[in-house]
């Protein structure tokens, strides 16, 4: 089941790169709302550093649903999608497989979107940097999970991506509060123990047992 799991993941990250479709335009749109945000505000030393918290995570929030708005184009354009639900696959493998292959599209655009970040805004938080890549990592790990559940279940609706963005955003809202809270902490005292992070470890954990559970009733309805 993990090589199936494998597979899939890695059909989707290939077939991205070779037709430069959702990453590149996660990239472009990631740096043109960082461009946009910096020249709006143009803050200082102090109020950026106090600002880098909820410009990453909004960035990283309207970045991944431009992802998760294409994780079933190509069987839809293709018209396979019942054929990935005919492979011997578990239909948990199945969303585990195209949770996958979203999450590391957005982990490679968090790569470069953080050191970006703190170059556009002129902040010196460097050697916090392991850190605020393990919040943003742990934070796209749930927000990815309940976002694919929810691409399955609007992927026929006629604005499919206004519809995704209407039911992901107040169901995320926890999470990225507590994300958001979490990089605070980071900042302000270098260390991410304490009971946001326990929070969105919580989160983590509540979406990735029952999205794929609620994957598996939604494509057998």
């Amino acid at each position: 089941m993990l090589r199936g799991i494998y597979r899939l993941a890695w059909k989707d990250v290939l077939a991205d790169f070779r037709h430069r479709s959702t990453f590149s335009s996660m990239l472009f749109f990631s740096v043109a709302v960082l461009l946009v945000f910096q020249a709006a505000f143009e803050p200082n030393g102090p109020e950026a550093q106090r600002l880098v918290p909820g410009l990453l995570w909004t960035t990283v929030l309207f970045t991944t649903i431009m992802g998760l708005g294409r994780v079933f184009q190509s069987e839809e354009e293709n018209g396979a999608f019942e054929g990935l639900l005919l492979t011997p696959l578990p239909r948990g493998a199945l969303f585990f497989g195209k949770w996958l292959g979203n999450l590391v599209l957005s982990l490679l655009v968090m790569i470069m979107l953080v050191p970006l970040t703190l170059i556009l805004f002129n902040v010196n938080i460097w050697h916090q940097l392991p850190l605020l890549l393990g919040l943003l990592f742990l934070g796209t790990m749930g927000l990815t999970a309940l976002g694919v559940l929810l691409a399955a279940m609007t992927q026929t609706a006629r604005s499919r991506e206004t519809l995704l963005a209407l039911l992901l955003l107040p169901l995320v809202a926890p999470l990225l509060i507590a994300g958001v809270q979490a990089m605070n902490t980071v900042i302000a005292t270098g260390s991410a123990v304490g009971p946001w992070l326990n929070l969105l470890l919580i989160f983590d954990a509540i979406y990735l047992s029952l999205a794929p559970w609620g994957f598996g009733w939604l494509v057998e309805e």
